[in-house]
């Protein structure tokens, strides 16, 4: 099985992480916390933070939750989310808090909750298959 501290430093390294400018802060059994901040380049037309970005942290940070599993094995793939948008956000510090509601075998589950400078501003609700090694 890969170390967590390894997967956390490619994680952080990956593309993708770097160009939304996502931090991983916190990951352990269950839970995972990832932030970033609101820049211009993540806004739309209207001015505020795209919600494909919050969706990307939302769905991020429920990886991570599963990945802090010491037991679980293999590589999460979503298989459903949902989201709901409650506020929108303009600026300031970005935060996704992920908790594993059901843990199964292949099967998982994240709550996620994403605040905005402290304020609710989107809900989720992440399922996840972990993929064995030797299907990947």
């Amino acid at each position: 099985m890969k170390s967590l501290e390894k997967l956390i430093v490619r994680g952080e390294k990956s593309p993708f992480y770097q160009l939304l400018g996502i931090k991983i802060e916190e990951v352990k059994d269950g839970f995972a916390r990832l932030s970033m901040e609101a820049e211009n380049k993540h806004k739309q037309f209207y001015g505020t933070v795209h919600g494909g970005i919050l969706a990307t942290l939302a769905d991020s940070a429920a990886a991570w939750a599963i990945l802090g599993k010491k037991n679980a094995e293999g590589n999460p793939v979503t298989v459903e989310m949902k989201i709901n948008y409650l506020q929108p956000v303009c600026s300031g510090e970005v935060v996704a808090e992920a908790r594993n509601v059901h843990e199964g075998s292949r099967i998982f589950v994240s709550d996620v909750e994403i605040k905005n400078e402290g304020t609710l501003v989107a809900k989720s609700l992440v399922t996840y298959y972990l993929v064995k090694d030797d299907q990947t």
